[in-house]
C-alpha cells in the first residue's frame, strides 16, 4: 500500500474573539492524502484532539478516527485529502496571545476553518464530519458557508449547544491534573464507560483510565472553559441543508429525538456518547454509506428518518 502524503504543523490567522477583538491566533493542523483529492474536514470534540487518523500520534485520544480514516478505510486518505483542526481555543496547538479569560465562538471557529482551508489551497470541501462539539462546527460551517462545503455529518451533535455559562469557574478551578482527571472520569462513566468496563473487564478499564490520566496532564482548565462557553452560546434556528445526523441509541447527552435532519440514522449502541470511540465498529458501515452517498440504512442501525 502506498502511503499518502501527509502534512501537520500550525498557519497563523486572524480570529474575532466573542468580546469582539481580533486577534492573530495559531491554528494547529494535519493533512493527509493527495492535494488534488476531494476534500474532506474532520474535526473533534469538546476534550478530544485532531490527531485523529494516527494512534501513536501525541494525545491521549490519538487515531479516535482510525477505524474508517486513513490509507483503506471508508475515508480513504489514498483517494481522498482528510484535513483536521484542532478547534480554537482547544489544547492541542489552537490559541492565541492573552487567552487566558478570552474565547471564540463557534461562528468564529468556522471562519477560521475557511481561513485555514485558504492556507491550504483548499476552494470546496466534499464534505465536513464532526463528533459532539465537533459536529457543532460541522453544522456551522455548512449553515455559513454553503458555497464552501458541500455537506455535512453530525455524529452524536446537535444544532444547539450543551452546557451553561454559569459553569465556566468551576472550570477554571479544575487547575491541578488530578482534579481534571475526577472530573473526566465522572464524566465519562456517566456516559458510557461503566457499561462499557463490564462488558471488557477491569484490565481494560486501567488501560483507559491510564489514557484519561495522561488526557489530564495534556489539557487545561482554559481549553475547557474557553470551548463550554462556545458551546453554551451555540445554537441554529434550523438544520442546515445537505446534513446528515448519526446518533448512539444510548447517549444521554444527544439523544435522538424528533428533532432530526430529514437524513439521520442511529447506532444501537450500549455506550452511549463514548460508543463512536469505546466500540467504533457499528459505525463504520454507516459513515462509509454518507461519505460514498449511499443510503445509510443498514442492519446494524435504523434507517433513514422520513
Amino acid at each position: 500500500m502506498v502511503d499518502a502524503p501527509s502534512d501537520a504543523g500550525i498557519r497563523e490567522l486572524d480570529l474575532r474573539l466573542a468580546d469582539g477583538r481580533v486577534v492573530r491566533a495559531r491554528v494547529a493542523y494535519t493533512s493527509q492524502g493527495p492535494e488534488d483529492a476531494p476534500a474532506y474536514l474532520l474535526l473533534h470534540g469538546y476534550t478530544g484532539s485532531h490527531f485523529a487518523l494516527d494512534p501513536s500520534g501525541p494525545a491521549a485520544d490519538a487515531g479516535w478516527a482510525a477505524a474508517w480514516a486513513g490509507p483503506g478505510k471508508a475515508l480513504d486518505t489514498r483517494r481522498h485529502r482528510v484535513i483536521t483542526m484542532n478547534l480554537p481555543g482547544s489544547a492541542y496547538g489552537s490559541g492565541w496571545d492573552g487567552a487566558d479569560r478570552t474565547h471564540a465562538s463557534v461562528a468564529a471557529m468556522a471562519d477560521a476553518a475557511c481561513g485555514l482551508l485558504d492556507a491550504l489551497g483548499i476552494a470546496r470541501l466534499g464534505g465536513v464530519i464532526g463528533y459532539s462539539f465537533g459536529g457543532y462546527l460541522a453544522l456551522q460551517l455548512r449553515a455559513a458557508w454553503p458555497s464552501r462545503v458541500r455537506r455535512a455529518l453530525a455524529l452524536c451533535s446537535a444544532r444547539q449547544g450543551r452546557g451553561s455559562l454559569d459553569g465556566l469557574d468551576a472550570l477554571r478551578r479544575l487547575d491541578d491534573p488530578d482534579k481534571r482527571y475526577a472530573f473526566r472520569v465522572e464524566t465519562l462513566m456517566r456516559n458510557g464507560l461503566t457499561q462499557w468496563a463490564r462488558d471488557q473487564g477491569p484490565q481494560a478499564l486501567a488501560r483507559e483510565l491510564g489514557r484519561v490520566r495522561q488526557w489530564a496532564q495534556e489539557f487545561t482548565p482554559d481549553a475547557l472553559w474557553r470551548l463550554r462557553a462556545a458551546a453554551a452560546t451555540f445554537a441554529l434556528p434550523a438544520w442546515p441543508s445537505d446534513t446528515t445526523a448519526l446518533q448512539a441509541a444510548s447517549d444521554a447527552l444527544f439523544p435522538p429525538t424528533a428533532d432530526r435532519p430529514a437524513r439521520a440514522a442511529t447506532v444501537p449502541t450500549p455506550y452511549g456518547h463514548q460508543g463512536l470511540l469505546l466500540d467504533p465498529d457499528p459505525w463504520v458501515e454507516p459513515i462509509a454509506a454518507w461519505i460514498d452517498g449511499r443510503d445509510l440504512s443498514h442492519p446494524t442501525h435504523t434507517g433513514d428518518t422520513p
